[in-house]
């Protein structure tokens, strides 16, 4: 079947900016050359896509099932486009990334300054959320992503793996004693993540030397979605948490927390980087990735 895109990119255009006005304004044409292609694309296809009156466009119901289909053009034609000039000039434009919060706060945020001194064309736009935000409904270029990932369309890069083990506040063991074995935790506080809960309770998953994990049950005083919610409790001797290494890093160095059953470690976690299966990885995308796996390997 032969088409017009043209005819196709005016209909999008007019649905988008609301009338056949302002889609001509946006288009740089004639509104006349706008109206003739959306009835030459309505006679092509055999069916009344928009609903005309003298105040208010409005979708048939064949409208709104073309528009659906055929939503995603314009942005994948952009892609095309930009794909093809940052090969000839470099990363540029405009990176929307989606990742954790308190991670990415922590952990991303100290090197974005470094990544845009690298690529000065590129600008960043960040959306921290816990929630898995939808790429393409959001028009997110890529986002990183901690833990395992759930089945998806998303195509996934793997950038490292973050290791996990137990800390404390030096007052809170003065207080409360050191732990020689994990099966000493239930009689202790300890601060953790909902993830952490099973059918029987919270129980932290723990190996020893690298040999298979076993769970070992907790008594959480504090549970929370997030980690920075539990670091004031953590600095001020409420308990004991298990987190990543690199997020503790400062403050072991710094002597505000301690290692704690330091031959015992929790499950690493990884990070990847997910952007849509449709969209080839642009240079822009690419860059970053890059720069976030090589930062993550010097951890």
């Amino acid at each position: 079947m032969s088409f017009d895109l043209n005819e196709t990119l005016a209909f999008l255009q007019v649905v988008q900016e609301g009338s056949f006005t302002a889609a001509a304004r946006a288009l740089h044409q004639p509104k006349t050359t706008v109206s003739r292609r959306v009835r030459e694309l309505e006679a092509r296809i055999g069916a009344q896509l928009l609903h005309r009156t003298t105040r208010r466009l409005s979708l048939t119901d064949a409208g709104a099932l073309y528009y659906e289909h055929c939503k995603d053009i314009t942005s994948k034609l952009q892609d095309a486009e930009n794909a093809v000039g940052q090969l000839q000039s470099g990363p540029r434009g405009w990176l929307r990334v989606t990742l954790p919060y308190s991670w990415g706060i922590s952990w991303i945020a100290p090197m974005l300054a470094g990544f845009r001194a690298r690529y000065p064309d590129l600008r960043l736009e960040i959306l921290a959320s816990h929630a898995p935000l939808d790429l393409v409904k959001e028009n997110l270029d890529v986002a990183l992503r901690l833990g395992v990932l759930p089945d998806s369309s998303l195509i996934a890069v793997r950038l490292g793996t973050f290791p996990t083990g137990l800390y404390a506040s030096p007052d809170y063991l003065v207080q409360h004693g050191v732990p020689d074995h994990p099966e000493a935790l239930t009689r202790h506080h300890t601060l953790t993540l909902h993830q952490a809960r099973t059918d029987a309770g919270y129980a932290w998953p723990l190996s020893h030397h690298g040999e298979p994990a076993q769970r070992f049950p907790v008594q959480p005083v504090m549970v929370a979605s997030d980690p920075e919610f539990l670091r004031p409790a953590l600095y001020a001797g409420e308990g004991i948490t298990l987190a990543m290494h690199a997020s503790m890093k400062d403050d072991i160095e710094s002597g505000k927390l301690s290692a704690v059953l330091a031959d015992w470690s929790g499950p690493e976690q990884a990070v990847h980087a997910v952007y849509p299966q449709s969209r080839v990885m642009a240079p822009k995308v690419r860059a970053f990735v890059d720069y976030v796996r090589a930062y993550a390997c010097c951890a």
